[in-house]
């Protein structure tokens, strides 16, 4: 792809990320209203709505096909280099509940790697955005990667997707893990989680039978940032373990 591809597809996901990100905000009530249950996951009706949005936006822009997590594959998508990958709001709970951690997410892959990322903070103002090999950036100004070597002085941003296996052994083996790190952090936004990896706020992100929606925009700004990613194979609208972390803790 050419760098001005790259930059032309990168200024559209900002700008489709900001205009869903500034009507969630606007919206929160009257878009923050249960609309499907299914175990202990929930959708609002922000979720479609803010999905709508930006998939009009990126069709406007592009003629790439899209991932959404609302709405899977449009025509054709699984069989082409790129695409885009859209989250329209990672944190539903969050949202519905009035807790300030949850983002609209949107990533484009190159032969299903993430390689740009965007994840705009609406409530926060916060605009995260990268291109692998090129840099990653907080509102436009420079980001990288923690220098945090040691997991006792490190902080793990981690969490509990609804795929999670919550078995006695599974949460036992978690829980030993958790004990190696100076701080652990659970937000309920995958998407906030990574860009905070991306930005040196935390130090390793791991995550597993989460969906790629919910991290391929913060992968490609972590690895835009300086840091490592290890995403598991298979199809990509199938769970995914995930590692994304500054390039200096390995084996966690």
């Amino acid at each position: 792809m050419a760098h001005s591809d790259l930059t032309a597809w990168l200024r559209l996901g900002e700008s489709a990320a900001l205009t869903a990100g500034h009507h969630l905000a606007a919206q929160r009530v009257a878009w923050g209203v249960v609309t499907q249950e299914s175990g202990k996951d929930i959708k609002v009706q922000a979720d479609a709505r803010a999905e709508a949005m930006i998939v009009e936006l990126l069709r406007g822009g592009s003629d790439l096909p899209i991932l959404s997590e609302e709405t899977g594959w449009q025509a054709g998508g699984q069989l082409a280099d790129q695409a885009w990958v859209v989250d329209p709001l990672d944190g539903s709970a969050n949202y519905f509940q009035g807790i300030p951690a949850c983002a609209v997410s949107i990533a484009l892959l190159d032969k299903g790697a993430p390689k740009i990322g965007v994840v705009y903070d609406f409530n926060h103002d916060e605009l995260f955005s990268g291109i692998v090999g090129e840099g990653a950036w907080l509102n436009h100004e420079a980001i990288s990667v923690s220098q945090v070597s040691d997991p006792g002085k490190g902080v793990l941003m981690t969490g509990f997707p609804v795929r999670r296996d919550m078995s006695p052994d599974s949460l036992t083996a978690m829980a030993i893990a958790l004990g190696h790190w100076r701080k652990v952090r659970m937000i309920g936004s995958a998407a906030l989680a990574t860009s905070y990896v991306a930005a040196g706020r935390g130090d390793l992100y791991r995550e597993e039978n989460t969906m790629i929606w919910d991290v391929a925009a913060g992968c490609a700004l972590i690895e835009a940032a300086g840091g490592v990613v290890e995403i598991s194979a298979g199809p990509m609208d199938e769970p995914k373990t995930v590692v994304a972390h500054n390039g200096k803790l390995a084996g966690w």
